[in-house]
């Protein structure tokens, strides 16, 4: 819809009355909680927008990073953009702040914390359990993005990577191929060891064995792979026999994974097929072009925003929204037979 969605095209939508619709925007007593969250979601999906005019400045967010993620070009910066886009839409101003390792470390929260008030925290990426322990123990609404904690329940915007490991990984088990191989430092990263898990689950569904041997989730290679791929190269040696295809947990990895089968003599995909994950800027600029798992990277730092907007206007328990993802087909693997 756009940006003519009235009040009335919402009421339409949940068969209620106008009037319902403009107590629950208005703020207003009136409706139910549980029917002021639906017109507030049908808002939403209807892209409505009140008067700019006379839409008053709600707030601030304050979103929290890790420092070394802050400049990172490739993936994050689709995230914040979104974020700050969202949050002014909505009538909040997002002030993004990093947090140095030291700051993790002592438990130091930003100084712009103590100087302004903020009405909710979007935490993305992944900061020490203790840090975010301190986040939660000062009472605002909080919501993380693109990962989560399993010790602690709180508000979540995540991709979907387990579902989305197992569409790329049946993509290839229906292009004909039964020896698929796993690259990713699954000890890391939540998202690598649930692509991992998903790998496992399409792999077990179509009646295939997982081969350890065709396998490579330890850290020590992977952390190397851009620096020195040789030890990888190494690895590649050692194996008695080569799956057919490999899913690589992201596109970093899978770039790397092609130059060096390349350099080892192994034409991508007329040899071994390879596909990724992510759909980073590098991925249709290498040759091949790399079939992925597109990240719906905009969507996420939406949903975010969308998510810590109802908890801190209604509070409600915490949950997590997950966020599917597309598959784009390009060079990088073929139809076996």
């Amino acid at each position: 819809m756009n940006s003519k969605t009235s009040m009335q095209d919402i009421a339409d939508k949940l068969g209620i009355s106008k009037n319902a619709v403009s107590l629950a925007l208005n703020n207003k007593a009136g409706v139910s909680e549980e029917l002021r969250f639906r017109i507030f979601e049908a808002a939403n999906q209807l892209n409505y927008r009140t008067d700019t005019k006379t839409k008053k400045k709600r707030g601030n967010l304050l979103v929290l990073i890790p420092e070394n993620i802050r400049n990172d070009k490739i993936f994050y910066y689709e995230v914040f953009w979104s974020i700050e886009k969202r949050a002014k839409e909505n009538g909040y101003n997002a002030i993004i702040c990093g947090v140095t390792q030291e700051m993790e470390d002592q438990l130091i929260l930003p100084e712009l914390y103590h100087e302004i008030v903020f009405d909710g925290i979007l935490l993305v990426g992944v900061l020490h359990l203790n840090y975010v322990r301190k986040l939660v123990d000062l009472g605002i609404p909080l919501v993380t993005v693109d990962h989560y904690y399993d010790s602690l329940q709180l508000d979540a915007v995540v991709t979907a990577n387990a579902e989305e490991a197992y569409k790329i990984v049946t993509h290839l088990i229906d292009k004909g191929h039964r020896q698929i191989g796993f690259i990713g430092a699954i000890s890391r990263t939540k998202s690598f060891r649930e692509r991992w898990s998903g790998y496992q689950n399409a792999m077990s569904d179509a009646g295939l064995t997982v081969d350890m041997n065709h396998n490579i989730v330890n850290p020590s290679p992977l952390e190397a792979l851009n620096s020195t791929p040789a030890q990888l190269a190494d690895l590649l040696d050692a194996m008695t026999s080569m799956p057919t295809a490999w899913f690589c947990a992201d596109d970093r990895v899978a770039i790397s994974f092609i130059q060096i089968l390349i350099s080892k003599g192994y034409k991508v995909p007329e040899d071994i097929s390879v596909v990724g994950f992510g759909d980073i800027e590098a991925a249709q600029m290498i040759a091949p072009r790399l079939t992925t798992i597109q990240v719906q990277r905009e969507q996420l730092g939406y949903e975010a925003v969308d998510f810590l907007i109802r908890k801190i206007d209604f509070g409600g328990s915490p949950a997590k929204i997950s966020i599917y993802g597309e598959l784009i087909e390009r060079d990088s693997c073929k139809a076996l037979g």
